[in-house]
């Protein structure tokens, strides 16, 4: 089998082949053979049918079979022999006739993982990232988490006043007031003046009874979003009273915990832990953007196309099938083909720098992951070695060295901010 490969497009690549009678006449014999044995022809025995009988009634038949192993074979070795990754399956053009005998030359046309010239990472670049410090008022939100934990609740019905605790069914709206289908979130609580829910959003809600339908917009936290347009059916207003911060709350919330203080300096440091952590996933974010953005790529239409399938598959099966199509493919195309160049840039960037997992860094990643866990640590480790979470593992740990690799040759610019240039680090810290 003769195969050469001619290059078109950045993603497409044209097989010619070649494959001689010999190639395939054994194949055809020993298919005609065993024919010969299972059919059942009157005045022969099993096996003895004549060979020009056997030709005359299955001949063709036995002949596509070869033809079809003939392509299939023919395109699994072009790819294997020439390191192709194709998106398609192929299309075959100007085949021979085919016949006993003959040799056969055909065509085809495939689509590939396109060919591209990567970003010269490596001469150096520029990024910027911001380094964030907790606060007093983060540590002062976490622990209205915990009073809230413990706190002691009342059914008001008199109306809802400012602190309240709001339990209802929410549901999203467009700008037009239409009901977002799917957006229902049912038992959802919200605290007002908290947050979001705070100001005019506050205003709104104050008075509210079980019972009651509310209407309020969220602005737009960012520059790039957009106002949230949001219908609440009430269920319930609760008052909860929250208990005294003191050093028996904090032994209540933690007996490790003898005093408040120790408390509070213990919340502090998971809350700066946690924005430590969001600044190591935004650098990685911010470093893959830069290869997206400076390296010249066009994704292949049938991998758009492919990917844009499959998103609208899964709407679908978490919404029913009431799903508009176009609309989904619409809001998601950029971030398709940003996911798709993304893929393509780190595949090269693993095989450039022959990045791999080792057994030695997924034990060093395991130890990580049970070093807080009680019980058997062996044990935890072996669960986590199955099928079903040690492909994740490993991928995430190839992630790791592959922005490694990059913010090596990264020329990093450092702001220091604190956590209130983010609306404050809102979070349950225990």
């Amino acid at each position: 089998m003769d195969i050469k490969i001619e290059v078109g497009k950045p993603h497409e690549r044209t097989m010619k082949v070649h494959v001689e009678w010999t190639e395939m006449e054994p194949g055809f014999e020993k298919k005609l053979a065993k024919l010969n044995k299972q059919v059942k022809r009157p005045g022969f025995r099993p096996g003895k049918i004549p060979r020009k009988i056997m030709l005359q009634s299955y001949g063709h038949s036995v002949l596509a079979e070869i033809l079809d192993e003939t392509v299939q074979a023919a395109y699994y070795k072009g790819i294997i022999d020439h390191n192709l990754a194709p998106i398609d399956q192929g299309s075959i053009e100007d085949m021979s006739e085919f016949d006993i005998g003959k040799d056969l030359e055909f065509t085809m046309k495939l689509q590939v993982e396109p060919d591209f010239e990567m970003f010269d990472y490596k001469a150096g670049f520029k990024i910027t990232k911001t380094e964030y410090s907790a606060t007093d008022e983060d540590v002062a939100h976490a622990l209205e988490h915990l009073q809230e934990r413990f706190a002691e609740i009342e059914v008001r019905d008199d109306g809802a006043v400012d602190g309240d605790m709001l339990k209802g069914d929410l549901e999203y709206m467009d700008a037009e007031g239409v009901t977002i289908e799917g957006s229902k979130v049912d038992g959802r609580y919200i605290k007002i003046g908290d947050g979001v829910f705070g100001d005019d959003v506050a205003k709104t809600l104050i008075g509210s009874k079980a019972g009651d339908e509310v209407k309020f917009d969220i602005p737009a936290q960012t520059k790039d979003a957009e106002d949230l347009h949001i219908k609440m059916q009430i269920n319930a207003v609760e008052t909860h009273i929250l208990p005294e911060l003191t050093d028996e709350f904090a032994k209540q919330v933690d007996p490790k915990f003898e005093t408040l203080d120790a408390l509070k300096a213990s919340t502090l440091e998971d809350i700066q832990k946690q924005l430590d952590y969001d600044v190591v996933r935004a650098q990685d974010q911010t470093l893959a953007n830069k290869l997206v953005e400076e390296t010249k790529l066009e994704v292949p239409e049938v991998m758009l196309v492919d990917y844009l399938d499959k998103l609208v598959e899964r709407v679908r099966q978490e919404r029913g099938s009431d799903v508009d199509e176009e609309e989904v493919r619409s809001q998601n195309k950029e971030r398709a083909e940003w996911e798709l160049s993304w893929y393509l840039i780190r595949k090269q960037l693993i095989a450039n720098e022959n990045l791999e997992v080792t057994d030695e860094d997924v034990d060093v990643k395991l130890d990580e992951l049970v070093a807080q866990m009680p019980g058997d640590k062996e044990k935890m480790k072996a669960l986590y070695r199955d099928k079903q979470y040690l492909p994740q593992i490993k991928d995430d740990i190839l992630e790791k060295k592959i922005f490694a690799h990059l913010e090596s040759f990264a020329k990093i610019k450092v702001k220091k901010a604190t956590s209130k240039e983010i609306g404050g680090y809102h979070a349950n810290a225990h």
